[in-house]
């Protein structure tokens, strides 16, 4: 999936400076204000109003549009640097902004709560792995069963915010907690530089389907 030049320079000038939000690689940002953002790295109401125009678009759908949404409100409001500590052997990733729920997922009343990463390569691990200039994203929906063998209904939608590349990567089952959690991975080829990705759709499981509310990150592939 390819969108237009226009809409994807739209993002980018919303998400550019801000990757530091949910990085836990990268330091705290030493932002120079400009039209795009102020001196603490926040979007500026410009840069709001060109990635509401960006997710406004029919191209980008409507839930994916809505976390963009919510991303850019997010940052325009706190602009804070953090994210979870690292091992010390894990490869560096960047987690995605907030954890999402699928109601009644693991039974009548009981809900999953997921979280998603991004690993840029190189890294061999978790599977697929990835090489540099690619992207392995790992979803987790807590408290279920093993994921299913055939899935097809989780797509990470992303944008290079350099290159202005884009693309759709679904996420499979590659083994990854074979006994459950249910945990599904893919590897875009993102290319180097500033990364947009939104996470949307569905897990399949051994006994259910579960659909979560998407989730957004920013995160640098070097």
């Amino acid at each position: 999936m390819r969108f237009s030049r226009s809409l994807a320079r739209a993002a980018a000038l919303a998400t550019a400076l801000c990757a530091g939000a949910t990085s836990v690689t990268l330091p705290a940002a030493h932002a120079q204000s400009s039209q795009y953002i102020d001196g603490l790295g926040r979007p500026t109401d410009y840069t709001v109003a060109r990635v509401h125009e960006f997710a406004d678009s029919p191209l980008v759908p409507e839930p994916a549009a809505n976390a963009l949404r919510t991303a850019v409100s997010f940052y325009a409001g706190t602009g804070e640097i953090g994210g979870p500590p690292l091992p010390d052997d894990a490869p560096p990733f960047t987690q995605f902004l907030w954890p999402t729920v699928s109601s009644n997922c693991i039974g009548p009343g009981l809900h999953s709560t997921a979280s998603a990463i991004a690993i840029p390569g190189p890294t061999r691990t978790p599977a697929p792995g990835a090489v540099p200039g690619q992207t392995t994203f790992v979803f987790t929906a807590l408290g279920t069963s093993a994921a299913a063998e055939q899935q097809g209904l989780m797509q990470v939608y992303w944008i290079n915010l350099n290159t202005f590349s884009t693309g759709v990567t679904s996420l499979d089952n590659n083994l990854i907690n074979p006994s459950g959690p249910a945990t599904l991975s893919g590897t875009a080829n993102t290319g180097h530089g500033q990364v947009l990705a939104v996470v949307n759709g569905g897990v399949r499981t051994t006994d259910n389907v579960c659909n979560f509310a998407p989730t957004v990150a920013t995160f640098s592939v070097r």
